[in-house]
This record gives structure tokens, sequence and C-alpha cells, in this order.
């Protein structure tokens, strides 16, 4: 579903790219962690389905550098047998940044 990440920024590569479905989706201008602002009312607007998002289609080989913390952004389910594989790597630039439970689960299956 629709999120922001914790991390400073990240660095995606699609290794597998689905036959249906996993694009990337994001929207610009939900949120600045560092001018601390929010724009509620663009956030609920994508969240009704109300407001156009942008949308990456990533081949085999994408590279991307994004900045999740700062954009909403969500992954279309793929909707074949062929899955899709992404390696990411994020980063922070403050000091004691964890990942959310969720986030763990998400990416590992675990908490600890």
């Amino acid at each position: 579903g629709w999120h922001f990440d914790n991390a400073s920024f990240a660095i995606t590569l699609m290794i597998q790219r689905p036959k249906a479905g996993g694009n990337f989706q994001y929207v610009i201008g939900a949120r600045n962690v560092e001018k601390n602002t929010v724009n509620i009312q663009l956030i609920n607007s994508v969240l009704q389905n109300k407001h156009s998002v942008e949308e990456l289609r990533g081949e085999e080989g994408t590279l991307v550098l994004f900045c999740g913390r700062n954009y909403l952004h969500s992954v279309i389910p793929v909707t074949s047998k062929r899955s899709r594989i992404l390696a990411t790597l994020n980063y922070n630039l403050e000091k004691n940044i964890e990942l959310s439970e969720n986030v763990r689960l998400t990416f590992f299956g675990r908490l600890h």
C-alpha cells in the first residue's frame, strides 16, 4: 500500500521484472521531512484515488535513486507467476534510525 520510508534515500535495482503488475507509483509534494511539512489533503486525495500519480515501469537493470521519506509511494501488486525481484539499499544520514516493524517483516520475514 501507499507509504513513506524513514530512509534518507534509497537505491533500487530491478533484477527480475514480473510479466504483469509490479509498477512503482509515487507522488511528489506529499511530505518534506527537512522542512517538517505534510500535505494531508494531497495524501487523502491519493488514498481516495482522486489524484493522479507518477508511475515507473522499471525494466530489468533499471537503477533508481529515491527519497522515499519525502515521496508517498507504492508498488502495484504483481499479478503474474513471475516474481518481481528488486535489490534495495537504504541509507540514513541521521544516527540510530531503525526500520519499522512492518518494514522488517516485509523485507526479512521476521522482527529480529
